[in-house]
């Protein structure tokens, strides 16, 4: 069986600052430009980047790893063991895998690498306090020459430094040193709506005549007309048609300062920081949204963050769902086959252009927490994640032939999806390029996710991750704390914006929304001079 290999991605050039607002580390040692995979070390013997202390010989050890996912599952024993009796000849290694749940990470998680538990693997990302984590000292250089465990991306990751655009391993550096050992995915995820096949042709909707949020109006009415006891627009407050680049400003909760992502007709961008619920069309998609809310078009538990969108999706009670996209109705795809509904039919509608941002580039990467003396093995473990498609398969189907098997066309065939359905997904393992799929996907599924990019154009602000300074930390809080109170209610129609969305701006003006736009200006200029 043909392997797909990794497609030319495009060269992306970043320059790398903090993303969160933490306490500023002190400056990590200049790093020189890393050697080829290929090459060995020429540092003096003494550093200690040549020989990082391996773990004991003939031992077996047991790295636990934290997965994020959807929820934990009684078959989880039954795939260690089976990942384990492939992966233990190779590196004297077993993995225990921790899966928290999307909603739960930050709490259970974060929360147990924050209080050194002993964690071997982590999922990390820009939008999951990637660099917040390193500021905070939780998280193991993987390249450092001069630090404790060596280059370990070299010594132990040539897989890794083989397989992956180096863009990627630049694109993911904190003061030129790796934190996280990067997902090989897609690059560009623009927004849109998947919508109901079935229901679109029920109300008569042309998806082809859909280019912004408005044009579904007169199809929700048709639809809550013919089903009063459903909400035909499904959402948690994602917009299809955003205007603005999705986290900007990384960990700035609502991404409430922003940079206009699409170009005009000329390829110039708006470079402007925008304070975005100050600009109209804020106000418009508030407006609209509450209009639809009263209209009955929104579910009414819209608002609240327990509200699950995708227990409803699952139902197919639902006419168009707002989510990011990845090219050839693959998203929709992946949202049906996780669904467990047979009778449901999807496809995608696109409301943004290709971009390439700094959020999708470091959008998942696995880390080794400081706290785990195994780093050695961890990192020959996930350089395994990268090179062995054996391995990924049984992390992503479960136990050979008792779960999957591969159907005559050499793709997957699920016999219980029980494991499939319980992790993060193949976009959190690895190298997705040398990846099975299963046979309800495009058998090209993989090579079309990298090839989704090519064209894609790359934002003035890829590379650019805002350093908030400590004596902004207490505007930072009280920012986010404002936010957590409004911001989905807003994006939902839970509230009037004629009478709230002033009071909404002018609780953020008070807690310091202008004074940590400033300095995202200042420090985006300083970057910009740098480059």
């Amino acid at each position: 069986m043909t392997k797909k290999l990794v497609a030319l991605l495009m060269a992306l050039v970043l320059v790398v600052a903090m993303t969160a607002c933490a306490k500023t580390p002190a400056p990590a040692p200049s790093a020189e430009p890393s050697q080829g995979a290929d090459e060995p070390s020429t540092q003096p013997a003494d550093k200690p980047t040549q020989e990082p202390a391996d773990e004991p010989t003939g031992e077996v050890v047991t790295l636990k790893y934290y997965e994020i996912g959807n929820q934990d599952t009684n078959v989880r024993e039954a795939v260690q063991d089976a990942i384990n009796a492939h992966v233990e000849p190779l590196i004297g290694a077993n993995v225990e895998f921790q899966i928290i749940g999307w909603g739960d990470w930050d709490s259970k998680a974060l929360t147990a690498l924050q209080a050194g538990e002993e964690i071997d693997i982590f999922f990390t990302a820009d939008w999951k306090s990637y660099v917040r984590s390193i500021g905070q000292g939780l998280f193991t250089p993987l390249n450092d020459d001069d630090g404790e465990n060596g280059n370990l991306l070299e010594l132990y990751g040539k897989g890794i430094l083989d397989s992956i655009n180096p863009a990627f391993i630049t694109g993911t550096q904190f003061q030129g040193i790796n934190y996280g050992v990067p997902t090989n995915k897609e690059l560009c995820v623009p927004m849109g709506w998947v919508y109901n096949v079935d229901a679109a042709a029920e109300v008569g909707m042309d998806p082809s005549t859909i280019t912004k949020t408005e044009d579904f109006e007169p199809y929700l009415a048709k639809y809550k007309e013919l089903h009063p006891d459903q909400y035909p627009f499904l959402t948690d407050g994602s917009r299809g048609d955003e205007l603005w680049v999705p986290g900007c400003v990384s960990n700035l909760n609502g991404n409430l300062i922003s940079q206009i992502q699409s170009c005009d007709e000329n390829g110039v961008f708006d470079e402007t920081w925008y304070s975005v619920w100050e600009h109209d069309s804020n106000k418009a998609y508030a407006e609209l949204m509450y209009k639809w809310m009263q209209a009955g078009y929104i579910p009414p538990d819209a608002p609240l963050t327990t509200f699950a969108t995708v227990d409803v999706f699952n139902t197919g009670k639902f006419l168009v769902y707002p989510q990011p996209l990845k090219g050839e109705n693959i998203k929709g795809q992946e949202l049906v086959n996780a669904s467990g509904n047979p009778d449901l039919k999807v496809n995608e509608i696109y409301g943004q252009g290709k971009y390439c941002v700094t959020t999708h580039a470091g959008g998942s990467m696995l880390a080794i927490p400081s706290t785990s003396d195994k780093a050695v093995t961890a990192m020959k473990y996930i350089n395994l994640m990268h090179t062995d498609t054996e391995l990924l398969d049984i992390m992503l189907f479960g136990v050979p032939e008792t779960m999957w098997k591969f159907a005559e066309d050499g793709r997957v065939e699920l016999i219980d999806a029980a494991w499939n359905g319980a992790h993060g997904g193949a976009w959190t393992m690895g190298n997705t390029a040398i990846q099975d799929v299963t046979t309800i996907e495009d058998p090209e599924k993989n090579q079309k996710l990298q090839d989704y990019s090519a064209d894609a154009k790359m934002h003035p602000t890829l590379g650019f991750r805002y350093v908030c300074p400590n004596e902004l930390e207490s505007q930072w809080a009280a920012v986010n704390n404002v936010q957590d109170a409004m911001n989905r209610t807003m994006l939902t129609g839970g509230v009037d914006p004629s009478t709230e969305l002033p009071k909404y701006i002018s609780d953020l003006k008070a807690a310091g929304l202008d004074d940590i736009k400033a300095d995202v200006e200042k420090q985006y200029a300083e970057w910009k001079a740098s480059k």
